[in-house]
């Protein structure tokens, strides 16, 4: 190893509503030695993905909370520089939860696997050939069935799950009406990407976006790709067919919440059972078996040229909590990443 010490970012406190600079705490520490069965990574790459806010929360949820006073959990991929687990050899590269660090010490039961970087960049595998690129292509094929001449309206449409959906989906022969944050974003969104149309959402009220998703989709919406939940749902609910499926895949929109529980709005149940919608969420995590299955096809099609990739990287750990931050307030312009090694 070229380092006695791995500098670190902390969970400092939890939120109480949005996440700010306050929440994280710059350290370091001694740069881990493996035992028996262990081995050291070197974080090349961390993703900052939206799902994080949650594990910055006690409450109830589908993946493991950090506590304050941890390094903050994050995925990344990076590179075996010291082992003592024969699966793992120095110089293997692989992807796992290695968290916002430097150094990463693992073991066999720790979540993570090789990856070939011999054709693709190491960083695709944190977007379009990893857990983004997954995400969207089990989630799309197993709960939004796509049909050709369907429409479907995605949020977050810019994002990097987003712009995936959004390629399969024209890819099917849909209509792809997207949602971002600002007028900006929507007019570079819409030149960037596979959409019909796409809006902006910020500064107004949920009868004027419906009425903007009204004149977008003049034959309904079949399906809906839902990331950040919130008042965007509920401006979708009196547009749906019958028969209309909703993947369930984010709350983006809830994240300046310090409890998801005080979410309000109108409830759903009489449109889902008038209109017959099947709404289910997806977690990745209960997928772990499909990843070589997605990873697989998902790969074919950038092969082919049939989906595009785009990452937006900043350089150094310090940079880590801006990173995650321009993330949460969708400045980003592409998968953001945060490199921390200069080779």
């Amino acid at each position: 190893m070229n380092s006695s010490i791995t500098h670190q970012v902390l969970l400092a406190k939890r939120p109480e509503g949005a996440p700010g600079p306050e929440v994280f705490e710059f350290t370091e520490a001694p740069a881990p030695r493996p035992g028996d069965n262990e081995f050291v990574v070197r974080v090349d790459y961390l993703s900052m993905d939206p799902a994080l806010v949650g594990r910055m929360r006690a409450e109830q949820n589908y993946a493991e909370s950090a506590t304050p006073g941890e390094v903050m959990h994050a995925y990344g991929v990076g590179t075996v520089i010291a082992s003592n687990w024969a699966q793992a050899p120095v110089g293997q590269q692989r992807l796992g939860r290695f968290d916002m660090q430097e150094y990463a010490l693992c073991n066999a039961s720790s979540f993570g696997f090789p990856i070939n970087t011999e054709r693709v960049p190491a960083s695709w595998y944190l977007s379009v050939l990893g857990a983004t690129g997954a995400t969207a292509w089990l989630s799309f094929y197993d709960i939004c069935m796509p049909k050709k001449g369907e429409t479907l309206v995605i949020s977050s449409a810019g994002s990097s799950v987003g712009t995936v959906v959004a390629q399969l989906a024209r890819a099917e022969g849909c209509r792809v009406v997207g949602i971002v944050s600002t007028e900006e974003k929507a007019a570079r969104v819409s030149e960037e990407w596979s959409y019909d149309a796409v809006l902006a959402y910020r500064g107004k009220s949920i009868d004027v976006l419906a009425a903007a998703l009204r004149q977008a989709c003049p034959d309904g919406i079949d399906m809906y790709y839902d990331n950040t939940s919130g008042d965007i749902s509920e401006a979708l609910l009196d547009l749906y067919n019958v028969g209309a499926r909703i993947a369930v895949v984010g709350r983006a929109a809830l994240s300046h919440l310090p409890d998801t529980r005080q979410d309000v709005g109108r409830r759903d149940n009489n449109v889902i059972l008038s209109r017959r919608i099947r709404k289910q969420g997806f977690v990745l995590t209960d997928h772990h078996d499909r990843m070589p299955e997605a990873m697989l096809s998902l790969g074919g099609l950038v092969h082919e040229g049939k989906l595009s990739v785009k990452v937006d990287v900043m350089q150094g750990i310090e940079q880590v909590p801006a990173a995650f931050l321009r993330m949460l307030r969708g400045e980003n312009n592409g998968k953001q990443l945060v490199r921390l090694t200069s080779e």
